[in-house]
Parts: C-alpha cells; structure tokens; sequence
C-alpha cells in the first residue's frame, strides 16, 4: 500500500500538519508535473520534494549550489532515518564510489549534487542517470538561474539541458526570494512544461526589522548585542578584511566569534562554520558568501554592517535567522555613503537594462532604509504581497513618532530644489540650504536668494527632513546612478503656503518586545545538554536533533510518556525511538524534583505562542544556571564579568517563570515598601520608584517584586 503524505510527515518528521501550500504542492508533484515554488526561508520548501522521494520508487535528484547546503540536509536526513547521499569535491574516490554503489543497488531516495555535477564531463553521469530509476528533480535556490536573481551562478544555467536529456523526469524549482521579473525568468531559463506556480506568503512574522544610522556603527552594535550575549547570530560585512577585522573586535570584547570569506583557506572556511553550527562559537561574521541553505534554527539574529546590493538579498539573508519560528531579529545599519558605494558595483559592462535594474533595485533597497512608515509593509509591497499599514514588528511600528509644523521646513527644500532646476542630488541640497563654504557648490548657486536660508539645522536634520518629505510625496527622486531631487505635484500648494506639512520629529526607539512560550527554564537547559551529548556522539549540529523550539514545546508542556512525547512537534517515529527515552526520563524526573505534571492537556493541536514582555535568553539562563548551583550574585557577577545589577536582573526575570521566589532575591522586610512605590509610582519607569526608595534598594531588587506582582496577577 501506498504511504499518505501526511503518514509521513507525522511518521518521519514528527510535524502535526502540513503549512502553505505543502499539501497542494506535494499532490502536483505527485501526479508527475512540473512545479515552480516560492516559499519563505524557515517555511518546508524541502518537504515539498523530500516527501515525493519517499513515495517514488526510483531517486530524487536534489540540485543544490553549496556544499554545506547538501552536507546539512543529509545529516538531518539520516537523523530522521532517511536514506540520502551527496557527491561533491569535498569526498575522496572511495566515498565516491560507494555512493555510486548505492544508487545502482537503489538503496538511496535522495542524491544532492551540485549543477556542474550533473551536467559536466560531457554530460557523462546524465547517462548513468538514464541507467537508473530518476523519479524526480528538485532544483533548490532556483534563483541562482536568473540573472536578475540577487545570487546568479552562471553554472546554474546549465540546469536548461535537464528537460532535453530527461523529458518524462517532473521537475520541481524552488526558492524562497524572488520578484515578478525573477520569477519570469526562472520558469523560461528552466524550460519547464506547464509548471503550475505556487507562491505562498513572504511574511516572516517572527522577525522583528530595525535600521540604525552607520554613525557610530560598532559602538551600536556592541548595544544591540550585550541582549544577545549568549545568542547565535550572523553579521554580515562587504569586504573580506572588515570580517576580520570585525571578529577579532567582538573576540576582544568577550564574544566567540570567526571570520567567514571566499578569501580563506577552504579548511579554515569549513571549521568555523562547523563551530557555528554546533554552536561552539556564537556569531560568524561574514561576507555574502555565507549562510545560502544554512539551515541552523535558533540563528536569533542577524545585523548588516553595510548595506545590502537588493531587498531580495536582504531578505534572504535575514531570513536566515528564527528558522525555528522563535522570535529573532534583524539589524541594519545604514548610510547613504554606502549606496554610492554599491552603485559603482551595480554596473554590468555592455549591458544597459541589466545596469538600469540593479541600479533601481539598490535605490529600492535604500530607500526601504529612509522611510517612515512599516518596514514589514514596504517588504511584502516590494514582492508584490498586500500588507497592513503597521506590523508591530519594525522599528517604526515599535516607535512613538512626534510630529511637528515643518511647513516652513518644507518650503525651504523645495524652494531650494526649484532654484536649483530640479538638477541636483540630497547631498549638493542640503549643503546649498546650509550655506556651505565647499568648492564643490558651484559660484552662481552661491549668489541665489535661498543660499544659507537652512543654516540653523544640522546636516544630518536637513537629510532627514528631506527623506520624510520624499516620503510623504512632496519631493522625487530621479532614478539612475546619480539620482536628483524634483518637486512633485503637491509641491506647488506648500510654496504657494496653501498646505500645511507636518514632518517627523524623530523619538527613541521604543522598548523591544517579544513573545515566547511560558516553560520550564531550568528544564530546558537539561534538555539542551542532553542534545548536546547526542549531538556530539552523532557528529552532527545540536539543531539536527531537535530545535529550541522542540526543546521549548517540551519544557512547555511536560510530557510524560510516549504517547504524549507524539504529540511534541519534532518527534517522528525514528526520532522517538531514537531518542524519546532518554528525554522523557529527564522531563519525568525533573517534574518528580519540581512537583510537577503533564501539561499536554494545554496543548492546543496547532501550538500558539502566548506573550511575555521578556524572552529567557541564554545568558539569563546561565546567569540561572550558576544560580542554582549556589553562587552568589557577585560571584555570578564576576564569573561572567558582568555588573551585579545586570545578573540581578537576569535572575528577576525567573520571578516571572516561576523558576525563583521572589523573597530568595529581596529580603521579606523591603518588599511592602518596594509594593507600596510602585503603586504610587507604575511599573514602567524603575527611576522614579528608585528615587522613592532611595540607596536602600537596588534596581534588581524593584525589577525583582514588579515580576513577584505580575506573575500574581496584582499587575498587568
């Protein structure tokens, strides 16, 4: 009897129920026709083939552009007890030929190959192919075809010959970016027979979008990582020696970090992603030529330190962080320096529309930087998806903007670019409104009425006014590589003082919040050394084993037997043999220590998230971890050389949690008056409840009762 797709997907890889369009998308597989998938990073494209393979009889042929790529899907393959092989530069002829062995004894579903694998030498192992049972072709990262796509590989346009050499083959493209012209090109490039589409959503509610100015880019970096301390991230760099330089920055400062380039020894290249995956480093810093099909799932961040060529690399790339649907963020820092930069990059010799595009692609990439309205919004709008008008999720969405009379503002940048002819970029208008002395402003501009008129603002203001007006539609922006300012049509009403402008007067960034699941915390770090030990023991990445999110659910919802550890995302049924013993006496027995019971009860059949103001970070799990171990705060404090108030408050967050109680952290005697201060004074600015108290009483100890009061439901 033939076996179901969703048999499989519950058997084998241990998930409840299908996502997108994964059920549609297999049942067209299935019936042998060509299809064309755009899923997001994080989302099940490689489901969408690999449960076709296991249905087929004869191999799937997976075309994949990295070597890490393959080695990854291979390992998690073989973890689920899948039969699955590569072939690539990296084996020795041996390894080669037992491969080979393999598929001619049909003892493998999967084979992952590079392009120039299947298709070079004289197209020598397409007639091995032919020799065997070839049910299906998955063509991943399909982008890499186009020469609009943001990762063209001209060795992947060799992939055209595939429908030439095996016609009654289905074949399946995939990629998680790619806008309308890509796309088009893909499906001609790939010479598919009426492939049917399937786009599912680009949304990825899970990260949250921030841009930052450059000025200061490494001071700012160091504020956005001391919350990612014991994290797993990626930063990404333009040149090859800033990786360097960077890593041995951040090493300096206390982080586990390694450089990643093209330009290092493929050995060196290899180890340090290696201690990246298994997690015995914390961040990789890395040029582009990192992280395509990396497949970590508890990446929790990534940061840009310079801008990226398109919005699809920027999606691609950030996309590489919260694969396990935890909440992760992304970080960019900009300049406008860097898209002059880029746009001596952007030029492909003897090709005009192909030089036009990128150029449009890099100013829709900077302009996504300079707005003022929802990030996520301009994202999904970019791929042609709708979206609402604010997500919660960016910056601007998390910031209170005040705004101000800029009518007067807006009249001097407009007058400015009108007197100017509508010929100049922001740069030569600005330094024209503020009276500048350079050289560069050319003598007669100088003699003009409206010279100097903005010199009462800074240059930066001035920048800023000027992208909030372009924003707002009362300022354009030609295209091409050295783009200049032109008045709009609302222009005319505001010089003719007929409309009142309102500009934004930029605010602080406000306060990040995240949702993660109540569980155990110190549970999980049971779990989480107990995956180490099995990950260590089988050679492969933790994530391999399982997920944090896995790790999380089971910390969440305390299984006690086999029947129940089926029902935990992640738990196929080799898996549960596998390993469902070992981690099911842990949960037990802890639960046992902690007068615990089963929680699967809570479990609702697809698993919500439900919002906490704080996310349990690693470092406040060691901080936890060194806790109970029976150190004091300032031995915590100068283990990990942190400040004591900061371990203070690592340890408050698991008031919280339930983990701690509150009167191990504040002695019973101060705890009315810390209650009484904050009703007087709310719980959401700590000075003015520190000020009340006086010296008697630290930050941690307040942080301490507001989360006593909050997990006691006396607050909100």
């Amino acid at each position: 009897m033939t076996p179901q797709p969703i048999d499989i997907l519950n058997k084998k890889f241990g998930f409840p129920a299908f996502r997108h369009h994964q059920k549609e998308i297999i049942s067209r597989v299935l019936s042998k026709k060509d299809t064309f998938v755009l899923m997001p990073t994080g989302g099940g494209k490689s489901l969408c083939y690999q449960i076709p393979a296991l249905i087929f009889e004869g191999v799937t042929i997976v075309i994949s552009p990295l070597i890490a790529l393959m080695k990854d899907q291979v390992d998690a393959l073989r973890v689920n007890g899948i039969a699955a092989a590569f072939l690539n530069s990296t084996q020795s002829q041996l390894e080669q030929s037992d491969t080979i062995r393999q598929l001619e004894n049909k003892q493998l579903k999967l084979l992952y190959l590079a392009p120039e694998r299947l298709l070079g030498n004289d197209g020598q192992f397409i007639v091995f192919l032919k020799r065997i049972q070839v049910s299906l072709i998955a063509i991943d990262e399909a982008h890499c075809i186009s020469q609009w796509g943001h990762d063209f590989r001209p060795e992947y346009l060799m992939l055209a010959k595939l429908k030439q050499e095996l016609p009654k083959v289905p074949v399946i493209a995939l990629t998680a970016t790619a806008d309308k012209l890509t796309q088009k090109d893909i499906l001609s490039k790939l010479a598919l027979k009426t492939p049917q589409t399937f786009l599912s959503s680009f949304n990825r509610a899970n990260i949250q979008y921030f841009v930052e100015p450059k000025r200061n880019s490494y001071q700012r970096l160091l504020n956005f990582l001391s919350g990612h301390e014991e994290d797993s991230g990626i930063i990404y760099t333009l040149s090859r020696q800033s990786t360097e330089d960077l890593a041995a920055r951040l090493t300096a400062e206390g982080y586990a970090a390694k450089p990643y380039h093209a330009g290092l020894e493929r050995q060196v290249r290899q180890q340090h992603q290696e201690l990246f995956l298994k997690d015995d480093i914390k961040i990789i810093v890395a040029t582009i030529a990192f992280g395509m099909g990396i497949d970590k799932s508890n990446v929790r961040y990534v940061a840009h330190m310079d801008l990226p060529k398109n919005l699809e690399s920027y999606y691609q790339e950030t996309g590489r962080a919260g694969r396990d649907g935890l909440p992760c963020q992304a970080m960019l820092f900009y300049s406008y320096a860097d898209v002059m930069k880029l746009k001596g990059f952007a030029e492909v010799e003897n090709n005009a529309e192909q030089t036009r595009i990128m150029l449009k692609k890099l100013d829709q990439m900077a302009e996504f930087c300079q707005i003022r309205f929802c990030r996520r919004k301009y994202l999904l709008n970019y791929f042609d998806e709708e979206a609402p008008d604010q997500c919660g999720g960016c910056d601007v969405c998390l910031t209170e903007y005040e705004k101000i009379d800029g009518t007067v503002i807006a009249q001097k940048a407009l007058s400015a670019v009108a007197r100017l002819d509508e010929r100049f970029g922001m740069n030569y208008v600005v330094d024209f409104l503020r009276g500048s002395r350079s050289e560069k402003l050319r003598p007669e501009h100088k003699a003009l009425k409206t010279y100097g008129v903005g010199a009462d603002l800074s240059k930066e203001d001035w920048m800023q006014y000027i992208k909030d007006l372009l924003a707002q539609n009362y300022l354009q922006k030609s295209e091409g590589e050295y783009p200049v300012l032109k008045l709009a049509q609302k222009s005319t009403a505001v010089l003719r003082g007929k409309e009142k402008v309102m500009l934004i007067k930029l605010g602080e960034r406000a306060e990040i919040l995240t949702e993660t699941p109540p569980y155990e915390a110190g549970l999980f770090l049971d779990l989480k050394a107990l995956r180490n030990q099995f990950a260590i023991k089988e050679n492969v990445p933790p994530y391999v084993i399982f997920s944090d999110a896995t790790l999380i659910e089971l910390s969440t919802y305390l299984p006690q037997n086999k029947p129940e550890m089926k029902q935990i995302s992640g738990f196929g049924e080799i898996k549960l043999e596998k390993y469902g013993k070992e981690f099911q006496e842990k949960i037990v027995r802890y639960c046992q220590e902690h007068q615990l019971q089963s929680r699967i009860r809570d479990k609702k059949p697809k698993r919500q998230k439900k919002a906490s103001k704080e996310r349990t970070t690693d470092t406040k799990l060691s901080s936890f971890e060194s806790y109970k171990e029976g150190l004091s705060v300032a031995e915590i404090a100068k283990e990990r050389n942190l400040s004591p108030q900061t371990i203070e408050g690592h340890l408050a967050h698991f008031i919280l949690e339930g983990s701690i109680e509150v009167t191990e952290l504040v002695p019973e005697s101060k705890i009315p008056a810390i209650i009484q201060a904050i009703q007087a004074h709310g719980d959401a600015v700590l000075g003015s409840i520190k000020q009340a108290l006086g010296e008697e009483v630290s930050y941690g100890e307040i942080k301490a009762v507001i989360n006593y009061l909050k997990k006691s439901k006396k607050i909100p």
